[in-house]
């Protein structure tokens, strides 16, 4: 078999297996653009168009469609529904032209996000996604304001506003869907079957049925306001429920909004009755203004419990020193610092006097007591932007910026008097003293500086100090 025969049957596998995914780009936007066409009003341009925001989410999101057969099927999809619901050739051709501009567009832009920005995993990702789908709809109204104009008899500045309009729209409201889309899996995981109408199934419905209810409300009420019903349902639903089902919810909302109003189910028109139109408008007002008190009042709880979260990352828990992991950050960026000023840094290691005897005989509760009686006294004499930290146990260390040998000996000796002269109570009654060691270091701060390095030389001072009696302070450069 030749070299040419070869490439020729490993390449035949390939497009036969192209060949199902043309065919489903295709079928699809020929179903999509054909609802968009049966949303049309009498003598004007589709109430909803799905095909161009979906063709652009089958793309971003399947990219082996986005080849030349992939686009050519789409194009023969948009084509195939207009002329068989009556369309001319001629104006078919123009449309489908500036529809596919629209998706060409958006796939070319989105290429340039990462893959976590087209997910809309990130804050910024919807900015994002509203510049993309803004910049597609410039494109497409460029490429199609000119038949709005042909069919209308409207200027080209109108045709340009209204399929730039209604192109953002239905993009914005459609893609979201498409891009969050977790899977056929992922949803079977997400939504177990359920035993029962549950308290908790039921606390987790409300939020949809308060939507339906805001919903049932606008086609009540209408009048002005009733397009801001659905807000405050709308912003709970997002709160409670995944990015994927929350787009889903706006997009049916959206769609019933888009079609309804063309159609008259839902009357914004002021009503004849005067005392009816400010009902309808003082209505809308109120809940609107609930929409950013809601979201206002969640993220003053979130900022809460992340601060709260924090602290319990970066501080110990029963001493409030500083965390191991916090203490080695806060201390390299003030290392850092010092480097580049060429200050002076020092170090203390801390290490609470027979410790293990205080736990085997009291208890590990007076061992608690006792570390959490040492830091105030330790803390008290720390200098403004001294760290102090619990690397582990009953062992503490302490960062002094701008600091020589004099001043971090003067400091520990302080500490060490201070401990000395605390009490802990026992459950006797009675009162226990302990002491501490402290191993002391000082450097001029350079490339060669590193915190372990010094800590190291504060550790050996520290052993010397429990070596000599304990008790006590030792140096050592």
């Amino acid at each position: 078999m030749s070299v040419t025969e070869a490439k020729s049957r490993l390449a035949a596998p390939n497009a036969a297996q192209r060949i199902p995914g043309i065919l489903i780009v295709g079928g699809v936007i020929f179903a999509a653009a054909l609802f968009g066409i049966l949303t049309r009003p009498v003598g004007f341009l589709a109430s909803f168009w799905p095909a161009n925001a979906i063709l652009l989410g089958m793309m971003v999101r399947n990219p082996r469609f986005a080849g030349p057969a992939g686009w050519a099927a789409a194009f023969v999809g948009y084509v195939a529904a207009d002329i068989l619901t009556g369309g001319g050739w001629y104006v078919t051709a123009w449309l489908t032209a500036a529809n596919m501009v629209s998706a060409i567009t958006g796939y070319l832009l989105f290429r340039l996000v990462s893959e976590n920005d087209r997910k809309l995993q990130h804050p910024v990702s919807v900015l994002y996604l509203f510049g993309i789908c803004c910049m597609a709809a410039v494109a497409a109204a460029f490429a199609g304001g000119g038949a709005v104009g042909l069919l209308f008899d409207r200027t080209f500045a109108v045709g340009f506003k209204l399929w730039f309009v209604t192109e953002l729209v239905n993009t914005l409201v459609i893609l979201p869907a498409i891009l969050t889309f977790p899977g056929v899996r992922s949803l079977s995981v997400r939504w177990p079957p359920s035993d029962g109408l549950s308290l908790e199934t039921m606390l987790r419905g409300a939020p949809c049925l308060a939507l339906i209810l805001s919903v049932a409300g606008g086609v009540l009420i209408g009048g002005p306001g009733a397009l801001a019903f659905p807000i405050p349902a709308l912003l709970w639903c997002a709160l409670t429920y995944s990015l994927f089902t929350t787009s889903v919810m706006t997009l049916l909302l959206c769609i019933w909004l888009l079609i309804s109003i063309p159609a008259g189910l839902v009357d914004l028109a002021a009503p004849a009755d005067p005392i009816r139109s400010l009902d309808s408008i003082r209505l809308g007002i109120a809940l609107m203004a609930l929409g950013p008190l809601t979201v206002a009042s969640i993220n003053t709880g979130r900022r809460e419990l992340i601060a709260r979260l924090q602290h319990i990352a970066n501080y110990d828990a029963l001493t409030g020193a500083l965390s191991r992991g916090a203490f080695f950050e806060r201390g390299q960026s003030r290392l850092d610092e010092l480097i580049q000023g060429h200050g002076n840094i020092a170090v203390l290691m801390i290490d609470l006097d027979h410790f293990k005897r205080v736990n085997d005989e009291h208890g590990h509760g007076v061992g608690d007591a006792a570390l959490k009686a040492f830091f105030p006294q330790a803390s008290k004499h720390l200098r403004a932007g001294d760290l102090i930290g619990r690397l582990g146990g009953e062992e503490f260390a302490v960062l002094m910026p701008l600091a020589d040998m004099i001043e971090a000996t003067a400091l520990a000796e302080r500490i060490r008097l201070a401990v000395e002269a605390t009490e802990v109570a026992l459950p006797s009654g009675e009162a226990l003293k302990f002491t501490v060691s402290i191993g002391v270091s000082a450097h001029k701060a350079d490339a060669s500086t590193s915190i372990d390095a010094m800590l190291a030389a504060a550790d050996q001072a520290l052993y010397e100090a429990k070596a000599g009696g304990r008790n006590q302070v030792r140096v050592r450069s």
